[in-house]
């Protein structure tokens, strides 16, 4: 079976790097689809947000996902990685069993960095949001545990959160932010 491989060059300052990608088809078996809806999740400083939703995008429930380690001004960074794997397994699991897919925002925090010298509140957010970790934990759970994971564009998710669902739910707008991302990988948003 002929795979298609990448290979990128990267230059840093301790010298060159060289990553090879190797793009894998998906197993057999693989066990989730977006027909029933989709489980969303919303990504922060000290929790996860979950929210799950049938086809038409209505909320089946939601509910969050704590990280204790993150989140505390004198916080243990590998306390909360370890929560946030542990967390993450659980999460695909769910969604394996429940036969949704995983729905995912993109977050790129490379053009605010010149932000972080004007807030403390922002900074200390931002440095302590372990978002790379998180994506790539669970692209890999997802692969490892055959469920089908969708990135998808973050813009005005907490906005549009706000004015809908959570004035009608009555719930927090991380909880509703994590409802929108379903929504919106399930094309609805």
């Amino acid at each position: 079976m002929k795979q298609a491989v990448s290979v990128r060059i990267l230059r840093r300052k301790k010298g060159h790097y060289v990553q090879f990608y190797l793009h894998l088809p998906k197993p057999e078996g693989w066990s989730t689809s977006s027909f029933e809806g989709a489980i969303g999740l919303d990504f922060n400083a000290d929790h996860i947000a979950l929210c799950e939703t049938d086809r038409r995008g209505s909320v089946v429930y939601a509910r969050r996902i704590s990280l204790h380690g993150f989140g505390r001004k004198k916080h243990n960074y590998n306390q909360g990685i370890d929560q946030m794997m542990s967390a993450v397994k659980e999460i695909t699991a769910e969604a394996r069993s429940r036969g949704k897919d995983l729905v995912i925002e993109g977050l790129d925090f490379s053009g605010r960095k010149s932000d972080l010298e004007k807030n403390k509140t922002y900074n200390r957010m931002i440095t302590q949001l372990a978002y790379s970790q998180y994506i790539q934990a669970v692209k890999r759970r997802c692969f490892k545990d055959n469920v089908d994971l969708k990135i998808v564009e973050p813009a005005y998710t907490s906005k549009k959160a706000k004015e809908t669902v959570c004035r009608e739910l009555g719930i927090n707008v991380h909880l509703g932010a994590a409802c929108m991302i379903a929504r919106r990988g399930l094309g609805l948003f």
